[in-house]
């Protein structure tokens, strides 16, 4: 069963990032990180980005769909694993498509070399050590250094884990 909360919260903490390091095995057997830019994240938690249809993480994702996206920023961090996917899909570049990836799109929207990558979750989990959740993890810290005991887990506020 969907913890609905926990899952709401995971996406609402994607959607912080502009920027995920996507990990996929190698052809070689090697685990490759490299960082994206997040061209959308859907309702359901479905992350996309775009690539190069002749580059090696696409060859690397044809070869094999398992992938793992995390990032870290401000007191926020994710990670979501699942599965990616390469799609053609004109319409839907052109709805995403962003002027800042004319640097590696030169021809624009239609450049032919332009794929989209999807990541379709399985599960994922956040962590948060800001904004209030933060206050209350720098108490409960430093209340573990004073008295020698670890701080209580399970705060849905700094960490939660779901099945997407």
């Amino acid at each position: 069963m969907v913890n609905h909360d926990t899952r709401d919260t995971l996406i609402e903490t994607l959607k912080k990032f502009d920027t995920l390091m996507v990990v996929n095995e190698g052809r070689d057997g090697v685990l490759h990180g490299r960082p994206m830019a997040v061209a959308e994240i859907e309702p359901s938690g479905e992350l996309w980005f775009v690539t190069s249809r002749s580059s090696e993480k696409t060859r690397e994702v044809l070869a094999n769909a398992r992938a793992l996206a995390t990032g870290q920023q401000r007191g926020a961090y994710v990670s979501v694993s699942g599965r990616m996917a390469i799609v053609e899909d004109s319409a839907r570049v052109r709805a995403l498509w962003r002027d800042l990836w004319k640097v590696w799109f030169p021809n624009g929207k239609d450049d032919p070399e332009l794929v989209l990558m999807r990541l379709s979750p399985e599960s994922g989990e956040y962590w948060s050590t800001g904004g209030t959740a933060g206050v209350r993890y720098l108490f409960e810290a430093a209340k573990a250094l004073i008295t020698g005991q670890r701080p209580a887990e399970g705060d849905p506020e700094q960490h939660g884990r779901a099945q997407l």
